[in-house]
């Protein structure tokens, strides 16, 4: 895994800044694949997008950087054409950057109601053997709170006690998650979160991007967390709304990735089983493993009318799915699948987005 990877990216986003052409050159010039829906695709809509900028106006702080295989996300202080906090997550391949995602969010004028920034805090990765039992955590955490609203078992995942809050409308600990949530639902500003899109992680910072609603709004959240002792002990996030379509300048979506691997699987049941029988096996196996698993994206499963069943995964990469489907047999609610389903009919197909 090649090292300098960060330096490369850091480079990149100073450029913004400096107008120094060199660390551009970190770039594939024939397979750029832009996924910040205000810019062009390709190097063409990268260097338009920089030259819109007036001259000398941007100034660029990247705060914390991180990698995770062939992935860079950054955490970076920006001024242009207004302050704002970003996260940026750019994919090398050959090592050059082929693929780039973002999530930009206005600077509050003023601290959050525990006096913390949006930026402020440690910096530094550690632990990094723990990086991929971090990233599992942190995947439960955004499926089993975030998307599906168990607040019941957040003390599961999270440190109430030592919880650090830089949303900049939310204190510390759980009682200042519960009031800032109460104030967003009072104010009509309540946030959904409806899919898991990646998780990115280094030692005891890992990168949830997701994706969500406000009302009929469409919303990307980019929640970092840090792990500590095997719980979530910091959070920071950015909040952006997607645009409408006819306002975007590429078509390539906030979310979508050239790495995707759609999953299709088609069984029948055994005779006798139902469909409703089945249905809740196949969703605690879809919420207690599959969707726990790095590089899970989203789930669904589906009954024809003569009992087929269809199950559709995302998976961030072919490696995911295989990794997943090593582990199958030892996962939690896998048994009661099997004993439900007539495995000779049961077949996969994957297909590369």
């Amino acid at each position: 895994m090649p090292s300098d990877y960060k330096t490369k990216a850091v480079a990149l986003l100073k450029a913004i800044e400096t107008g120094d052409a060199a660390p551009v050159g970190v770039i594939n010039p024939a397979k750029y694949t832009q996924h910040n829906l205000a810019v062009g695709d390709g190097l063409a809509g990268f260097g338009a997008a920089l030259q819109a900028l007036p001259k000398g106006s941007a100034k660029v702080n990247t705060v914390r950087v991180f990698q995770d295989g062939d992935f860079v996300f950054a955490h970076t202080d920006y001024n242009f054409f207004g302050p704002k906090i970003g996260f940026d997550v750019f994919r090398f391949e050959d090592g050059k950057i082929v693929e780039h995602w973002d999530n930009l969010q206005e600077t509050p004028t003023s601290p959050n109601p525990s006096g913390h920034t949006m930026l402020d805090g440690p910096v530094q990765a550690t632990d990094l053997t723990s990086t991929e039992a971090n990233k599992k955590l942190v995947t439960g955490f955004v499926t089993d709170v975030l998307l599906h609203g168990c607040m019941d078992i957040f003390n599961s995942y999270v440190d109430p006690e030592n919880y650090t809050q830089h949303n900049p409308k939310i204190g510390d600990g759980l009682a200042g998650l519960k009031k800032g949530f109460e104030a967003r639902a009072q104010a009509g500003q309540s946030l959904k979160y409806d899919r898991l899109f990646k998780v990115l992680g280094e030692g005891n910072f890992v990168l949830a991007m997701s994706e969500g609603h406000s009302a009929s709004s469409p919303i990307a959240f980019y929640d970092l967390f840090r792990v500590a002792n095997g719980k979530i002990v910091e959070h920071w996030d950015t909040v952006e709304a997607i645009p409408e379509r006819a306002a975007w300048r590429n078509q390539n979506g906030k979310f979508q990735s050239e790495a995707e691997v759609i999953e299709v699987v088609t069984l029948k049941l055994k005779p006798g089983v139902t469909v409703a029988e089945f249905k809740p096996v196949d969703h605690e196996l879809g919420a207690q493993y599959v969707s726990k698993q790095p590089g899970f994206i989203s789930r669904e499963s589906a009954a024809a009318d003569n009992g087929d069943w269809l199950v559709i995964v995302h998976w961030r990469s072919v490696q995911d799915a295989d990794a997943s489907m090593e582990a199958f047999e030892r996962a939690p609610g896998a048994a009661a699948f099997m004993a439900n389903i007539d495995a000779s009919t049961m077949t996969m197909k994957r297909y590369s987005k």
